[in-house]
């Protein structure tokens, strides 16, 4: 008999995607499933539309109203509390799947054993262009858990999860951070299991809005969330990873973060007090051994980010988005 997955949809104000999103989850294969749409506050109407669903489908949704607004990891967080069933997945509102997402995750589950599934990912930009994405780079469920932890991308979506497993941890979503708070519970959990498969398979379309969080570059953009979330990472990860915790703390705050900074305008000074800062607080980084998998741009992005060669980086920069329009 199949197991119950409780998926978990969290809501603000995405009127224009909403029905989107939800009409995808309604046809799942997989049937023993309860849709929880979490509104956090909307005020453009999607609560309305979401009770609509619970209306047509009420052997499926639920309709969960938050009292405050208090952002993604929040309402992630109260639908997790509200689940019942022994499969927890998360789809953001603006995103939709493939009839098949939940059963094939499922089924591998089953098959391995297993407490959390990865699957591929579509990154869908507009008018039907989109492109599969790898979120696990090269690795395999034959790959060891060491690896990973060091290269998957800490998407909360894209991924099915042993409800058990986690409630057993008692880690939640960060709360504390406006941005990349995922990886402050994905990346933990992915320290207290072995039992990780992957799947070669796109079956999740993350739609790139221009004015979602992920894609916010904006003047003088807010990036004390990439410290707490390496911080948050540390935090609640178990012991005898530490290697893998610093090669992502190296991807975040050498790249990731480095390369918003620019991108939003920050000034040379700052952005070098950034990398002191680093070089203080992991000294010896540039060891990890983990460096010597990473691809040749980031390799030479963080050389360069090293030895604060700040105009070397904004011609780089410049030439990537340039070739990204030309292609």
């Amino acid at each position: 008999m199949q197991e119950k997955v409780s998926i978990i949809v969290p809501i603000y104000n995405v009127r224009a995607y909403l029905r989107r999103c939800v009409d995808s989850l309604v046809k799942q294969v997989h049937t023993n499933i309860e849709i929880l749409l979490i509104d956090d506050c909307s005020t453009d109407g999607s609560a309305d539309i979401a009770k609509e669903y619970v209306e047509k489908y009420p052997q499926l949704c639920r309709f969960i109203q938050r009292g405050k607004n208090g952002g993604l990891s929040a309402a992630r967080n109260t639908g997790m509390e509200a689940s019942t069933g022994e499969w927890l997945a998360f789809v953001d509102s603006d995103d939709w799947v493939t009839e098949d997402y939940i059963s094939a995750m499922y089924d591998v589950a089953v098959r391995d054993q297993s407490d959390i599934v990865m699957s591929s990912i579509y990154y869908y930009y507009s008018n039907d262009n989109y492109k599969e994405m790898s979120p696990f780079s090269n690795l395999t469920t034959e790959s060891t858990q060491k690896e990973k932890i060091a290269f998957c991308r800490p998407y909360a979506v894209t991924r099915l999860f042993r409800k058990k497993f986690v409630m057993d941890t008692g880690l939640k979503f960060p709360t504390n951070v406006w941005r990349a708070a995922e990886q402050g519970l994905i990346i933990p959990l992915l320290t207290r299991t072995s039992k990780i498969s992957i799947i070669r398979k796109p079956m999740y379309y993350y739609y790139q809005r221009s004015d979602s969080n992920s894609n916010k570059n904006y003047k003088n953009v807010d990036v004390s969330f990439y410290p707490k979330s390496c911080e948050n990472v540390e935090r609640n990860s178990v012991p005898g990873f530490e290697q893998e915790i610093e090669f992502r703390s190296i991807v975040d705050l050498m790249y990731g973060m480095i390369m918003i900074m620019i991108r939003s305008g920050r000034n040379k000074s700052e952005i070098c007090r950034e990398i002191d800062c680093f070089n203080e607080h992991r000294p010896g980084w540039g060891n990890n051994p983990y460096m010597s998998r990473m691809s040749k741009g980031k390799k030479i992005f963080i050389e360069f980010a090293k030895r604060k060669k700040i105009l070397m980086l904004n011609i780089l920069i410049l030439g990537w988005d340039i070739v990204r329009r030309i292609y």
